[in-house]
């Protein structure tokens, strides 16, 4: 699995009436995965207090598929799912599993950015946004335009992404209305040029040698390796094109 961000055992303290994984639990390790993605970007909580800003949830979805046991182990994926351009509203997926490697709950997360200071909610410094931006993304990630707000002199408009950007969420978007499921090799080619097209070259470890799914995606995403992300944008438009 990718993009792991938290690994440990559930404590006898976690466990509910039923023997199972109490539903507060599965938030708190979500809670704690996002900390750590957060510090992966250099987000240390010494940073955040220094820029004067932290992360708050408006909406927390846990969707839960299979139970968990006293004593178990299990491992938290995050990955981006959408955000504004300036950083100041994202959404995260996040998956759990047990030390079985079965899949336990999925976790959909909205929040933003507080100024601690003002208690309003802020954007990042621009400095930071690219950092946050590096952070792991899932295929289907959205980059949002920032809203900009109405004045006496200018109309309310969105901050427009370039038209590449444009044409390329929008056929991201477009992929979902294929009528059928492109080939497995058609869908790394899609997940490879996405990559490269939100994050740039490779940035991940190559996977071991015996998880298969994996090690084809890490394949196809350094096959692309030296594209800028214009390039690749572009190439992902087009190919989407051609699936049609």
């Amino acid at each position: 699995m990718d993009n792991v961000f938290f690994e440990g055992k559930v404590l006898w303290s976690q466990i509910d009436a039923n023997m199972h994984l109490r539903h507060s639990a599965y938030a708190d390790f979500a809670a704690q995965a996002r900390l750590q993605i957060l510090e992966s970007a250099g987000f240390s909580t010494d940073m955040l207090e220094q820029l004067k800003i932290g992360p708050i949830l408006f909406r927390e979805e846990l969707i839960y598929m299979r139970e968990v046991r006293p004593n178990d182990t299990i491992k938290v994926t995050c990955s981006l799912s959408k955000c504004r351009a300036d950083g100041s509203r994202w959404s995260f997926r996040q998956e759990l599993f047990r030390g079985d490697g079965v899949q336990a709950a999925v976790i959909n997360v909205d929040g933003a950015w507080i100024n601690m200071t003002a208690r309003k909610l802020t954007g990042l410094p621009a400095e930071w946004v690219e950092k946050f931006m590096h952070v792991p993304k899932t295929d289907e990630f959205v980059l949002e335009p920032v809203p900009v707000k109405k004045t006496e002199t200018q109309p309310l408009i969105n901050q427009t992404m370039t038209q590449l950007e444009q044409k390329f969420e929008d056929a991201k978007k477009r992929v979902m209305d294929l009528p059928e499921k492109p080939s497995n090799g058609k869908m790394l080619e899609l997940y490879a040029l996405n990559k490269q097209a939100t994050i740039g070259d490779i940035n991940i470890e190559k996977p071991g040698m015996f998880d298969f799914v994996a090690a084809a995606k890490f394949n196809a995403w350094i096959g692309k390796k030296g594209l800028s992300q214009e390039e690749a944008q572009t190439k992902y438009i087009e190919f989407v094109k051609g699936l049609f």
